[in-house]
């Protein structure tokens, strides 16, 4: 019994070794790594930075479509420019089901009224054309005003005037359900002034078609 035993440990032995002589070597896959690109900014704003940073390193992004490749426990490499034809490749299929980027529009107006600019007037059109071009649009309409007056007139004044622009773009043939209209009165200036300085860029609504 004793000598059974001592052949079937042998034997579990040798097959044991035989199995381990012909497994695969284990591979190690090396960590992931991951791709930061600074491309232009979606609404055609400054390009501007973007500084990549690791627990052993940082690398600085500052020309269209630069990127660097970062690995888990490793310092960032220096950045390269990566070609168009590599981004449509990696990020191609990601981009096109992105929204559109948003548009912004400035009308002006005339002191201490609600009456538009000629100019102003006709961005109408245009401002149309472009929420009809979108399958989805979504429109916001933000009267603004100068500081002459009082505040609390000034609100009321520029929800008049977004209310006006709002009324102009359903005439042209907007639905109206789509335009969402608020006033922030002499709140928001595109230019800091003084109380009573009237100044014709803070006189506007803005409208953005997303």
């Amino acid at each position: 019994m004793t000598r059974n035993l001592l052949l079937w440990a042998t034997a579990a032995a040798l097959m044991l070794a035989a199995a381990c002589a012909t497994s695969p070597p284990v591979v190690t896959a090396p960590p992931p790594r991951d791709l930061i690109v600074l491309t232009t900014h979606p609404e055609d704003g400054p390009l501007g930075s973007a500084t990549v940073t690791t627990p052993t390193g940082a690398v600085s992004l500052t020309r269209v479509n630069e990127g660097v490749q970062v690995r888990l426990g490793s310092a960032p490499p220096a950045p390269a420019v990566v070609p168009a034809a590599d981004l449509q490749r990696i990020f191609g299929d990601a981009v096109a089901v992105m929204p559109p980027a948003a548009r912004r529009y400035l009308l002006y107006f005339e002191l201490g009224s609600d009456t538009l600019t000629p100019a102003a007037r006709v961005l109408v059109s245009e401002i149309l054309a472009l929420v009809q071009a979108r399958p989805w649009p979504d429109v916001g309409v933000v009267g603004h005003t100068d500081t002459t007056g009082a505040a609390p007139a000034n609100v009321e004044l520029g929800l008049r005037r977004s209310t006006l622009v709002r009324d102009l773009l359903v005439g042209a043939g907007l639905d109206g359900a789509l335009v969402e209209v608020a006033s922030h009165g002499e709140s928001n200036p595109v230019v800091a002034t003084p109380d009573n300085t009237a100044d014709a860029r803070n006189r506007r609504v803005e409208v953005t078609v997303r």
